[in-house]
């Protein structure tokens, strides 16, 4: 093989070389990008349940606040209770049957919170997974089709060249052979054809 086609073969090389560092970083500025936007739902989804948890404190404080305070009631009437137990009897059983009401309605309404909360990051859970499976799917269909090109190359580039090279080389023992003066007898052997064939 001369210096010529050496340079060649090595032109081309690191052609192919350079072709795959520019597809790897189109390929690493794409999935970055796409993790930015991933990255950009998550927060979109956690503004959007900061305001429910916001919520859900509130409705808590003034559970825990109205129970407070008809504890503090009962205590009250337990103690008038004692004094006039006749008089207050009515009162107090009206006054427990509206904190009663009072209270599963707040119960409920923390339940129905907490079940709209859980289904949001649900929701957010299964969403974010999805995107991840379609990304990595994307990763391998976009390594599939990278290693795909670098065998086309191989089989249309560096195929050719080499038969090209060893043609070259062959022509070049049969014109020396032909146009030198110097010629060997037939029964020694150029080490050089005996690597060709």
């Amino acid at each position: 093989m001369d210096q010529h086609t050496f340079y060649i073969v090595m032109t081309a090389a690191a052609v192919v070389i350079v072709l795959s560092f520019i597809v790897q970083t189109a390929m690493f500025m794409f999935i970055y990008s796409a993790i930015k936007k991933l990255t950009a739902i998550a927060a979109s989804v956690q503004a959007k349940a900061e305001p429910l948890i916001a919520k859900t404190g509130p409705v808590i404080d003034q559970v825990q606040g109205t129970i407070a305070t008809v504890k503090e009631s009962v205590d009250r009437i337990s103690t008038q209770t004692k004094e006039a137990f006749d008089k207050i009897t009515v009162e107090t059983r009206a006054i427990a049957a509206a904190v009663s009401t009072s209270s599963q309605e707040i119960a409920r309404l923390a339940q129905h919170q907490a079940e709209q909360l859980s289904q949001t990051l649900d929701y957010t859970n299964s969403t974010m997974q999805r995107q991840v499976a379609e990304l990595d799917s994307m990763l391998l269909r976009t390594q599939d089709r990278f290693e795909d090109t670098t065998r086309e190359v191989q089989s249309t580039v560096l195929q050719p060249m080499r038969e090209l090279s060893a043609m070259l080389i062959g022509l070049r023992r049969i014109l020396e052979t032909l146009f030198s003066r110097n010629r060997k007898p037939i029964d020694k052997a150029y080490q050089d054809e005996e690597l060709f064939i």
